[in-house]
């Protein structure tokens, strides 16, 4: 997913200073509080006081715009849709508004929704890294691979160090099968941000297809310990023991993984496939019944 920075500058600073001129009322007192927990982080409550701000004067377009950021930090997509198309309604030509409806929209999966809301923000400022970048991941989705690349290619043109450019496009060229270009923007990834486990989780996949399996290992136990609540990193290591035929540890860390992500239903049918190759049938049929529950 891309980078909210600009977003979440942009309106906090318009939502602090609009109360500021106003005459002091119930509805700019919620406001003031929500901003509070926004500043804060706590997006549950933000989201509540800017509710019933929206109650009670509604229709003003900084408390849409932070309540749809509120949503979309606790990926609660629906919700954040439906703000900034309400911002679109009053403000057509808003282009935060079509980008964070096209954030909502990528969260959705609504991948050509999303292209196109991008679309139309860089028609009003055309070498917004952010939504280039948005855009090239919209696109990559709906199989319009060269645009994708396009996108990325300009965003990179304007931000040389914005590693979530090339993650992006290390995920294109991946699906090309070209692994020493996805490498390549890997490599750059960790260069500019080397605490990333998902960084750090990618680069070892790859780097154990390229047959550097004890390279790819300490980056995957560094994934791991950059971030133990990333399900990848356990994910992807457990793939390089099955690779090695160590079923043991392939077990654990497909356990792990199942504990942090479990609607993947890949997840449940390795750790089976590992379960019947320790000899465990009762836990073989138990995770071939959940992996056939979750793709019934």
């Amino acid at each position: 997913m891309t980078n909210l920075k600009k977003l979440l500058l942009l309106w906090l600073l318009a939502a602090v200073f609009v109360p500021l001129g106003c005459k002091q009322n119930a509805a700019q007192r919620d406001l003031q509080e929500g901003v509070a927990a926004f500043e804060q982080h706590r997006w549950s409550d933000a989201a509540a006081f800017f509710t019933l701000a929206d109650q009670k004067r509604p229709n003003q377009i900084h408390v849409l715009m932070l309540r749809g950021l509120a949503y979309l930090n606790m990926n609660r997509y629906p919700e954040a849709w439906s703000d900034f198309d309400r911002v679109l309604n009053i403000q057509p030509e808003n282009a935060e508004a079509k980008k964070g409806r096209g954030e909502a929209n990528l969260g959705l999966g609504n991948y050509a929704d999303a292209a196109a809301d991008f679309s139309d923000a860089l028609a009003a400022g055309p070498d917004d890294v952010f939504s280039l970048n948005s855009r090239g991941y919209a696109m990559a989705n709906i199989g319009n691979e060269e645009a994708a690349l396009a996108d990325f290619q300009r965003a990179l043109e304007l931000a040389s160090d914005n590693p979530l450019v090339y993650y992006n496009r290390s995920a294109v060229y991946r699906r090309q099968g070209n692994l020493e270009a996805e490498r390549a923007d890997l490599d750059r990834c960790l260069e500019l941000d080397r605490q990333n486990a998902l960084f750090l989780a990618a680069h070892g996949k790859v780097l154990f297809e390229l047959g550097e399996t004890d390279a790819a290992l300490a980056e995957l136990n560094e994934a791991v310990a950059a971030n133990p609540n990333y399900f990848g990193g356990f994910k992807y290591r457990a793939g390089c023991w099955k690779s090695l035929g160590r079923w043991q540890e392939a077990r654990d860390d497909y356990t792990r993984a199942i504990e942090l992500q479990p609607d993947d239903p890949e997840l449940w049918f390795e750790r089976a496939a590992a379960e019947g190759q320790l000899g465990n049938q009762e836990g073989y049929d138990r995770d071939m019944a959940k992996y056939e529950e979750l793709t019934r």
